[in-house]
């Protein structure tokens, strides 16, 4: 009976192996052709008999290991090496710790020692989409090496903060159904975290507990660079690994030449020495081939990298790309991963230099966003692509010179519309190559916010952020410069009413009056000189996407509280006619120009009550005050 209960159990076993087997052939036979692939960075893998093999080495880059096997072998590698210390970081929404390895020569390795080393901070984090989760299994067969193989002296000049797995819940998630346009690994995690929110939408508003984990690291470590990996969707090409900074566009001009004259010209060159094909962030222009260009817009801090630049913090976004295998993937990451520790011990410093200087700059007038040349209209925030041909205006793009894949354009059977085959085999051409690098919707700098007590939530996001201020014990009247909501729309990045990440968004006209304004004990005052003030701008002004106020904080200044009767209006109305001739020309004007107000009792009623004492005077007022 036992014997049979046994041998009922490994025929189970043996199923669901063939099962997943069967899942994977499946699932990567509907994916394009792959080409094939050998480099220099095949000799990291390490041997089979290495005792601190990875699992992903192990399989042959076939499967990832689980959250708990990942953070065990983990532990095992710390508790054995004076290199490397695992700490939590903080805890998911089920209750899983984010784990971070702090590698360090530093005796000291606490946030204060380390943010005031003399050494330069890298902060990397993976799996912020678990699905994509080849930085993983990077980071873990290069800290292997820095700990027991050859890289010890990368940690000679340089302290690495690393988050293996950052989407923690989403991560065990695992299924092979989960990225159908990804080669590999066997089984992925999910895009969203257990709350079902994008994470990399999460950096302006902090909702989630993953993101605010990573902020506080950023707050308390103060790293001089940040990397952010991920595998991309989308268009076929030669590269394996494209990364940068946000481009020409942004608020830290002095990073972003850095990330493109320094860092950039060096990892490119060590990937390629290793045999990758490193390129620039990509997004085919309509969404589908290469055939009308590139395009690559600025998202705005909602992103990391977009994030990071606002911050006057440099920032890596990683997109390797989805359709090459797993292994050559992995490989890529660990050969940026070294030269990155690599390129901050020889420029270090002066990236440490750089980024004071950005830190230091006070723009008298802020754009709210940026937008590309050549478009009439923006690009959608969040998916920093898709526009349509008609957006095209006079200005020529810059040209790229694509190392491509061969099309073959089809009529489907299904839909009876034109799709792209992607044959697998190198085109190389030149397109064009719109970026986002006109600013747009500026705002005046004011010298500070004043944020009432009532708005305790966003006051508490913005204390998560870092950013400095005051908070009164008393109440204090100060002349501040407050917006009036005008012609506000709920909507999302699809112009219609639908919940995105979590909110619903609103976008509104504004108009400003100065008024004396009392804030009670716990409001804060918010100086926009310092550091993070750029950032205050941002989430304080309404015209930002990526305000509070467009992601809802305020919703409550939308509801009228207080009524007054038709019969009290009507007597009242008549009266401040008779009163006031200008009134009755300003009435009679109003009524001539909007046939539909000069029909609507409520609305004539409404409107001379808005002229009257009695209206709620903080109806559509903008609570936040700018200091004068």
């Amino acid at each position: 009976m036992k014997y049979k209960v046994h041998s009922k159990i490994i025929r189970i076993a043996i199923c669901t192996i063939c099962i997943c087997i069967i899942v994977s052939s499946t699932a990567q036979s509907i994916l394009p052709p792959a080409m094939e692939w050998h480099g220099k960075s095949e000799a990291l893998i390490a041997n089979a008999n290495n005792p601190w093999i990875t699992a992903a080495e192990k399989s042959d880059f076939v499967t990832t290991p689980s959250y708990a096997a990942t953070m065990a072998w983990f532990k095992k590698l710390a508790d054995a090496s004076p290199l490397l210390t695992m700490i939590s970081i903080g805890k998911s929404a089920e209750g899983r710790d984010i784990f971070m390895i702090i590698a360090s020569t530093e005796k000291n390795i606490s946030a204060a020692a380390l943010k005031k080393s003399a050494k330069p901070l890298l902060l990397v984090q993976a799996g912020i989409h678990s699905g994509e989760i080849d930085g993983k299994d990077a980071g873990m067969m290069l800290l292997r090496d820095i700990a027991f193989g050859n890289k010890r002296s990368l940690l000679d000049k340089v302290n690495f903060l690393f988050i293996p797995i950052l989407s923690v819940d989403a991560h065990e998630r695992f299924s092979a159904y989960n990225r159908p346009n990804q080669r590999g690994p066997q089984n992925q995690g999910w895009r969203t975290n257990a709350q079902n929110l994008n994470l990399n939408r999460d950096y302006a508003k902090l909702d989630t507990k993953e993101i605010r984990s990573v902020i506080q690291v950023m707050n308390a470590y103060d790293p001089v660079l940040y990397m952010d990996i991920h595998v991309t969707d989308g268009a076929d090409y030669q590269y394996d690994v494209t990364f940068g900074g946000i481009g020409k566009q942004g608020y830290s001009n002095n990073i972003r030449d850095w990330l493109e004259n320094t860092y950039k010209v060096v990892a490119d060159k060590d990937l390629t020495a290793s045999g990758h094909i490193p390129g620039p962030l990509l997004n085919a222009f309509n969404d589908r081939d290469f055939s009308q260009g590139n395009i690559v817009t600025t998202g705005g801090p909602r992103f990391s990298d977009s994030y990071g630049d606002l911050r006057h913090l440099a920032a890596i976004l990683v997109e390797n790309h989805s359709l090459k295998p797993y292994k050559q993937r992995v490989l890529g990451t660990y050969v940026l991963l070294e030269s990155t520790l690599k390129i901050l011990a020889t420029e270090g410093a002066a990236l440490k230099q750089i980024t004071e200087k950005d830190k230091a700059v006070r723009l008298a007038k802020m754009p709210m966003a940026w937008k590309v040349p050549q478009m009439k209209n923006t690009v959608s925030f969040d998916t920093r692509s898709n526009p349509t041909t008609a957006d095209a205006t006079v200005a020529a793009p810059d040209s790229l010179k694509l190392r491509g894949v061969a099309t073959a354009i089809h009529k489907s059977t299904v839909t009876n519309a034109d799709y792209v085959e992607w044959l697998g085999k190198p085109a190389n051409t030149t397109v064009a190559d719109y970026k986002s690098t006109e600013p747009f919707d500026f705002i005046t700098r004011p010298k500070g916010y004043w944020v009432p007590a009532s708005c305790d939530d966003v006051i508490t996001r913005l204390k998560i952020h870092g950013i400095i201020m005051e908070t009164i014990k008393e109440p204090r009247e100060v002349s501040v410069e407050m917006y009036r909501i005008n012609n506000h729309v709920f909507e999302d990045d699809s112009h219609t009413l639908q919940p995105f990440e979590g909110h619903i968004q609103v976008t509104g006209t504004t108009k400003t009056e100065t008024r004396k304004q009392l804030f009670p004990a716990g409001s804060v005052y918010i100086s926009t000189d310092q550091p993070l003030g750029d950032l205050a701008i941002l989430l304080l002004e309404p015209a930002s996407k990526d305000s509070y106020f467009s992601w809802g904080f305020f919703h409550s200044i939308f509801q009228r509280t207080e009524y007054i009767e038709a019969y009290i209006m009507e007597p009242m109305a008549k009266k401040m006619l008779a009163e006031s001739p200008a009134l009755q020309k300003e009435f009679d004007e109003k009524k001539a120009a909007d046939k539909t107000f000069a029909n609507d009792q409520y609305a004539i009623l409404t409107w001379f009550y808005s002229k009257t004492k009695f209206y709620d005077d903080r109806y559509l007022l903008y609570p936040v005050g700018r200091a004068l």
